[in-house]
């Protein structure tokens, strides 16, 4: 038996909650990542999806976040955002990006946010044998998640990045904002896909099961790696990338990338 097959411990009233937030939760991956790893590490904590409907949040997040075993939050879509309004402290990195992917509770009951997207981003790239330094890149979503992972490629050293967001406003807001602590000047705008080395899709688009590609992907080429980072195993997008023969990946790989990091800022 492997360490992720390891048995869950049993659950009794000592057992430390962490809970998963977002709206949708039914796709996510966190949960069946974090869980084994818990267990195979020997802790008495349990990774919990609880689903807030979006316009509960503000009435729903103090209450949860009130229970008294409950030792941290995972965030997702698309309360990244809205979570720092209840914190009492967030680091540098997620004052920069403007959102929070985890938060935990300090021993003197404060919470503390900080954000991991961007980490995740990164090692999904270079699971596909790739890195990021020296590509040419076009970002779509400039929200949460967009933003952390903005900053990440920045950080990462990538030749030239175009973000693109449905509110133009937002992305050229994020490309001053990624100027101003970086040397990497990103420019907003439409994507000229036939010319990127790495395309990562970060919007809600293809979660469910009707959605379509939020960008015309028509001229995307076999040598662009593609990026989606929506935690389903398949996404019109990725589907696309497949039949063309791009390297690609979805949010699985993100999740995956993300998880040590997280485990470690909750303190397991």
């Amino acid at each position: 038996m492997t360490s992720a097959q390891a048995p869950a411990p049993p659950i009794t009233g000592a057992t430390r909650l962490l809970g998963f937030i977002g709206d949708p939760v039914i796709h996510a991956k966190s949960p069946q990542n974090v869980n084994p790893l818990l267990a195979a590490g020997g802790h008495d904590a349990l990774l919990m999806p609880l689903h807030i409907p979006q316009h509960r949040f503000d009435a729903a997040i103090g209450g949860i976040m009130s229970i008294a075993n409950l030792d941290g939050l995972v965030v997702t879509m698309p309360f990244k955002e809205r979570l720092i309004a209840h914190l009492d402290e967030i680091s540098v990195r997620a004052r920069a990006v403007g959102a929070v992917n985890a938060a935990r509770r300090t021993e003197d009951g404060r919470w503390v946010g900080d954000i991991f997207d961007g980490a995740g981003l990164i090692g999904a790239v270079e699971s596909l044998g790739i890195s990021p330094r020296g590509l040419t890149v076009g970002l779509v979503g400039a929200g949460g998640a967009g933003s952390a992972i903005a900053f990440a490629l920045a950080d990462a050293g990538v030749a030239s990045l175009t973000i693109m967001d449905r509110d133009g406003g937002r992305a050229e807001r994020l490309c001053e904002r990624v100027a101003a602590i970086s040397s990497l000047r990103p420019k907003s705008g439409a994507l000229d896909v036939g010319r990127l080395d790495l395309l990562v899709h970060a919007t809600p688009v293809g979660m469910q099961d009707l959605d379509g590609i939020a960008i015309d992907v028509s001229d995307l080429k076999p040598h662009t790696a593609v990026i989606d980072i929506v935690t389903r195993p398949e996404t019109p997008l990725l589907r696309g990338a497949a039949r063309l023969g791009c390297p690609h990946a979805g949010g699985g790989a993100m999740v995956q990338a993300q998880t040590k990091a997280i485990l470690g800022f909750l303190g397991f």
